[in-house]
């Protein structure tokens, strides 16, 4: 291919229409923007080289696949990105063929690219893979058993220094010092000068090979690559169209695995994402003009973080960890208040699991806070290292239950029935803001076991304080008291049922309503005491029915041959689509009319 001025000027335009039509749509949609904006041109760059989708183009993870749905015949309903029917927040085979693997989780693709290079050996399969992902256990794993063996694959470092947050661990030191490869590429020229013009002794010249040999070691990404059986190129400026494009070429002719380390900027081309990366990694609803995002209120995650703090101040022991989701998750202050005691990870969820578990075996408190969906990456560890041992590990399960926008790599609705599987797990879900801070003050002398809270995302739903008695594990509370219809609520869906009681109470289906923040430890007690009272008794909980909180009840009941029939109100076993929380809430029958309908179809016998 010809690559002149006159080209390389043509794809430099469409650079700034793409990220216009970024910026335009992430402020109306909200998403991954800085990302998608730093990957601009070596996206262009991919597509321009390759024969997509013969070739297969892998991201790791998909939410930098914005400016290739826009390159491969997207354009038009970008639009409606992240919107319900619309297109989706991260790759998927089901929106395009030119998505040729799911990515909503880090760490998978270099695993997955290798699979399908083995499968389709007459094609290129091409993987781009951040700094932060690459240090990911999956990714490791990976990149030792790609070695030689697999000739038709490229993995593309796209080294931005950045993650969410910013990136720790030695790995993403090692990648800063990469940056110094210009000094090694001097010295190297001086050596290679001195032993050719032969003004060296060959013990000098030993010597001097030995140094060249550290040096690059120290400073290479190729000393690692190299070892592990890999071509490299590199280190190769990112958003330099024609650099990226003649790399490519010479690439896509090699004999593989390839390794190519490119260097680039997140949020490229817009400044105040360039001036606030992490702010825009992710970022909600924007004003274009100012970046200033429309305050929603004190969220969980707030509460969760100020909480910990007022209780680290006065025990040493307390210790927060997370994977990459520091701020994310409410630790921002404790971070910079508690320095030597919050540690990120990193993207390496099932470390941050056994990390905690070496706290807690040490008499430490530690608080663990991931996004539900991320500690399904942490299953075995979760089992094996806490559960088995029964430490106090405090899992704090944050975006619990249906999240929304990034859509079904990330709802969290497998964490109720996950713990309630695990030996030893006891499992809460405040049904209020306040009732979470108690949760938190209760968990820092809670030595029993590992302990799970679960919250969703968003604003934080209170209660008149005289209405909920305070928290007290195994002990549900009676929010109204009715007759005939019993309504056990967990979690946010305390909130969805008292939105409905007038319509319920208009239908003659009012009755008591109960805030069940208990899920493992069952309040006994009110199930040997209330449930015989009523005719229909209804759980409701935004999670699975399967293994989930009403499931647990059936099972006590079962167990004690109490013949009682419970209406389970929750998620059938399906992929959960993007789409806004509230629309998915009213589609699956958890909101509004939509909920009441299913109250009513239940008592009525229908499913």
């Amino acid at each position: 291919m010809r690559v002149d001025k006159e080209y390389i000027n043509k794809l430099q335009k469409e650079s700034q229409e793409i990220r216009d039509t970024l910026i335009e749509i992430t402020s109306k949609n909200g998403g991954h923007l800085a990302p998608n904006l730093g990957v601009v041109e070596l996206t262009q760059s991919i597509v321009e080289v390759f024969d997509l989708p013969k070739d297969k183009l892998l991201f790791d993870v998909g939410h930098q696949s914005y400016v290739y749905k826009l390159l491969t015949g997207r354009k038009e309903k970008f639009n409606t990105l992240r919107t319900k029917g619309g297109l989706g927040p991260f790759s998927d085979p089901k929106e395009s063929n030119f998505d040729f693997f799911i990515a909503g989780h880090a760490g998978s693709a270099l695993s997955a690219g290798a699979g399908i290079a083995k499968a389709n050996p007459n094609s290129k399969v091409i993987v781009v893979i951040g700094d932060a992902s690459i240090a990911n256990g999956h990714s490791l794993e990976a990149l030792n058993n790609i070695g030689e063996n697999i000739k038709n694959l490229i993995v593309i470092l796209n080294d931005n220094e950045m993650s969410i947050g910013k990136n720790v661990g030695s790995l993403s030191k090692f990648f800063g010092k990469l940056m110094l490869s210009n000094a090694y590429m001097s010295i190297r020229k001086d050596v290679r000068s001195a032993i050719s013009k032969g003004k060296v002794g060959n013990q000098v010249k030993s010597v001097l090979e030995r140094i060249e040999h550290s040096v690059k070691q120290f400073f290479l990404p190729s000393s690692i690559s190299e070892m592990l059986g890999y071509q490299f190129l590199g280190v190769i400026d990112g958003h330099n169209l024609e650099e990226l494009i003649r790399t490519l070429i010479v690439a896509k002719e090699m004999e593989g695995p390839v390794f190519i380390h490119v260097k680039t900027e997140k949020g490229k081309g817009y400044q105040l994402a360039e001036e606030n990366k992490e702010k825009f990694h992710g970022i909600s609803p924007f004003n274009p003009e100012t970046g200033e995002v429309e305050s929603g209120g004190k969220t969980y995650s707030n509460i969760f973080g100020s909480t910990l703090v007022k209780l680290a101040e006065k025990d040493e022991d307390i210790f927060a960890v997370s994977a990459a989701m520091v701020k994310g998750t409410g630790l921002g202050e404790f971070q910079n208040k508690f320095e030597n005691r919050c540690v990120d990870v990193g993207i390496a969820e099932g470390h941050a699991v056994t990390f905690s578990a070496g706290l807690a075996i040490s008499g430490k408190k530690p608080y663990i806070a991931i996004y539900s969906t991320f500690f399904q990456r942490a299953l075995d560890q979760m089992i094996h290292d806490v559960g088995l041992q029964n430490l106090p590990v405090r899992f704090v399960v944050d975006r619990a239950g249906i999240v929304g926008e990034d859509g079904k790599t990330h709802q969290g609705i497998h964490d109720i029935n996950m713990f309630l599987t695990m030996p030893n797990y006891k499992v809460l879900a405040p049904t209020t803001g306040k009732e979470l801070e108690q949760m938190i003050d209760f968990s820092k002398n809670y030595e029993k076991g590992p302990l799970v809270i679960r919250f969703p995302r968003g604003k934080a739903f209170e209660l008149d304080e005289n209405i909920l008695e305070p928290f007290e594990i195994g002990r549900w509370r009676e929010i109204k008291k009715g007759k005939k219809n019993l309504y056990l609520a967990t979690g946010a869906m305390l909130k969805e049922i008292l939105d409905i009681e007038k319509e319920l109470f208009k239908k003659g289906l009012d009755g008591t309503i109960v805030s069940c923040s208990s899920i493992r430890p069952l309040d006994e007690n009110f199930i040997f005491n209330e449930f015989s009272k009523y005719e229909n008794i209804f759980t409701f909980e935004d999670g699975y029915e399967r293994g989930g909180f009403g499931d647990e009840i059936l099972r006590f009941l079962n167990e004690k041959k109490m013949e009682i029939n419970i209406n389970i109100i929750a998620l059938d076993s399906v992929a959960i689509p993007h789409g806004s929380r509230n629309i998915l809430l009213e589609d699956y029958c958890l909101r509004g009319k939509k909920l009441i309908e299913r109250i009513e179809g239940s008592i009525n016998g229908e499913k």
